[in-house]
């Protein structure tokens, strides 16, 4: 069963909608008049009106200067149901309140009479969009739209000023030319000085740009919707403009690494650390590693720390170990300093983890990338290692980041995708089951989780009490197994931080045979099945990454001389070109049957074209792990019947 636990969960804090309002970094000049009214007057008149929820106008106005930049937000939504409106009715506003203030010029409805219905500001909420393992610092201000009937319209208009002296990064900007939500009008305008350069790539088919030296135009009309699928990096799709101040990654790289080792000007009690750390002076190399790595990994406590002046930029290394906490940036300069210590040449590499495709990043920029981890080389092999990441073997890349987009900050290089597993879900079943005279049986079972899987399902289970633990297995073992039983688990190194995770469990399953018939036996390789069924693919518009499956599961039957089995199950040898499955059978000396399968269907991209037959390539397999068998009784248990 593929686990993902949710490692990129918000961490939102809702704050009292009077702070949202006494918030320094939010005006408010609403008006109930103004160009942007006059046009949704004018579109309120139009006989034709689409059926469906509709940007009619999105417009952005840039002036970039030498010391801030001003955005000129101009938004114009159309209704046409009370559905649409329940549905799409709140407006969000992003900005970031530690160098940009934001003015709400105009947030309104329009009626289909005409009928002007403005915000109040203590309305607004202000929400906290920090996200888990990421270095940012932005703010959301959600707008709950008055006044909306079928046929209204939203009109919504700000600005949001950047002070540039603030920032650590360069600037540039990302401008979706598409939304999930048919476009009437798009337009953008960006203007800069003559004497400062800056660099613009679109990539987006429904838009028209045209550039100068100091300025650029875009614009387009009746734009669709973007089609989205649910497993796609969106932002790796969708139509965009891009516009920056870097001239090539190098500059990123420098950037990046000059802001890391402000953490070095201070690293005093690294040494002490180090040595409290390892105490054990026989511990090979991989060893020190793996302490090191769980030390800051799970003693240092994770805490969003991106206030003004370290978005970027982590603190002290030294102030990281006083207070034993810190971001993905802060304690990866420690887990690299650490490592530094005991001989491993270490770099760190930016990730961005909401992208999969290096060439859709069409400027270099800082900007894309919200995470970082610290890679080295060794004996051939790139390891990466998330400071972040309490649960995932310094051997294994994290799974949530694998088939991201990073990029290592040492000289000349370029966006790249992180290492990916050849197999990111991979597990060893062995189960024995033993036949009783009443019909039941007596199941053993050890399922034993490699990888990036062992620190998934161990994830998911140390966010457990001891009795949710229980209760959750139960379920799994219930839906995937059998409800005849309630089995009895065992999981001895689920707080250690190792390769693999191993799950046993014993349970007696009540009688459901007849012992005085012969057997017709039929069992689904459970886990294999239910493993087959979550790997569907499911995308409509996109090509889809699978991140690769890979299962030995051992069966070993035991009639207790009740049967000799008289009829094994098929030998299967099934091969295409998305994947494997073999199954073998053996009857021992003794009577006891062995059903070995492996499976085997690597990471890959599925094109879209392809994914109905990957899915009903699965669906043969997952037919196909039908163990069947029959036995007929023994002269030992007729003997026993006619008694």
């Amino acid at each position: 069963m593929k686990i993902m636990p949710c490692l990129l969960c918000s961490l939102t804090v809702l704050l009292a909608a009077n702070q949202a309002v006494a918030n320094e970094s939010i005006k408010w000049k609403l008006s109930d008049s103004g160009r942007l009214l006059d046009t949704a007057d004018a579109y309120r008149g139009q006989k034709n009106r689409p059926d469906e929820v509709t940007l009619v106008m999105l417009a952005n106005d840039i002036q970039f200067k030498k010391n801030k930049v001003i955005q000129h937000i101009r938004e114009l939504w159309y209704y046409p149901t009370a559905r649409d409106i329940e549905n799409h009715g709140d407006h969000s506003i992003y900005f970031n309140e530690k160098m940009e203030k934001l003015t709400l010029l105009s947030a309104a409805s329009v009626d289909k009479n005409g009928v002007v219905t403005s915000l109040s500001p203590s309305s607004a909420q202000l929400l906290d969009t920090d996200s888990y393992r990421s270095f940012s610092d932005s703010k959301e201000v959600v707008l709950t739209i008055p006044g909306l009937s079928d046929g209204s319209l939203t009109v919504l208009e700000y600005e949001i000023e950047r002070d540039r002296s603030k920032q650590e990064a360069d600037w540039s900007e990302v401008f979706f030319s598409q939304r999930n939500h048919p476009i009437t009008t798009f337009e953008l305008s960006i203007q800069w000085p003559a004497d400062h350069k800056l660099y613009w790539s679109p990539n987006s088919r429904d838009v028209e740009c045209e550039g100068s030296s100091n300025r650029l135009r875009c614009s387009g009309s009746n734009i669709p919707a973007f089609e989205n699928d649910a497993n796609i990096s969106w932002r790796d799709h969708i139509g965009q403009i891009t516009i920056g101040e870097l001239q090539n990654w190098q500059q990123v790289i420098d950037n990046s690494n000059t802001a890391m080792s402000q953490a070095l000007k201070d690293t005093s009690g690294v040494q002490e650390l180090l040595e409290r750390i390892l105490t054990d002076s026989e511990e090979n190399l991989d060893e020190k590693i793996s302490r090191l790595h769980e030390f800051v990994a799970r003693d240092i406590r994770y805490v969003s720390m991106s206030e003004l002046g370290h978005a970027i930029t982590p603190h002290s290394i030294a102030s990281v170990i006083k207070n034993r906490y810190g971001d993905c940036k802060d304690k990866s300069m420690l887990l690299s300093e650490l490592l530094r210590r005991i001989g491993i040449k270490s770099y760190l590499t930016l990730v961005a983890t909401n992208r999969s495709a290096p060439n859709v990043l069409s400027i270099p920029t800082m900007r894309y990338f919200d995470h970082v981890v610290v890679c080295f080389d060794r004996q051939g092999s790139q390891y990466c290692l998330d400071a972040t990441d309490k649960d995932t073997y310094w051997k294994y890349t994290p799974s949530w980041i694998q088939n991201k987009v990073a990029l290592p900050l040492k000289p000349a290089q370029m966006p790249t995708i992180i290492t990916n597993s050849r197999y990111r879900w991979e597990m060893d079943i062995s189960t024995q089951i033993t036949f009783r005279s009443d019909g039941g049986q007596n199941e053993r079972q050890e399922r034993q989780y490699h990888g990036v899987y062992a620190s998934s399902m161990r994830t998911l289970l140390l966010n457990k009490t001891a009795k949710e633990q229980t209760e959750w297995l139960t379920a799994q073992y219930h839906n995937e197994v059998s409800t005849l039983t309630e089995p009895v688990f065992n999981i001895p190194d689920l707080n250690k931080m190792a390769p693999n995770l191993v799950v046993y469990s014993d349970a007696e399953i009540n009688p459901f045979l007849n012992t005085k018939n012969s057997l017709t036996y039929d069992e689904y390789d459970a886990w294999l099945k239910d493993e087959l069924e979550m790997m569907r693919l499911s995308n409509k518009h996109s090509d889809e990454h699978f991140a690769g499956l890979k299962i030995h599961s051992e069966y070993k039957y035991d009639t207790q001389g009740i049967w000799e089995i008289s009829n094994t199950p098929a030998i299967l040898n099934f091969e295409n070109d998305f994947g494997t499955m073999r199954r073998q059978t053996a009857l021992t000396p003794d009577g006891k049957l062995l059903v070995s399968t492996e499976l085997a269907i690597p990471e890959q991209t599925i094109r879209q074209d392809q994914i109905k037959s990957f899915n009903a390539f699965l669906n043969l397999l997952n037919r196909e792990s039908l163990i069947r068998f029959t036995g007929k009784l023994t002269k030992a248990q007729k003997a026993v019947v006619k008694e």
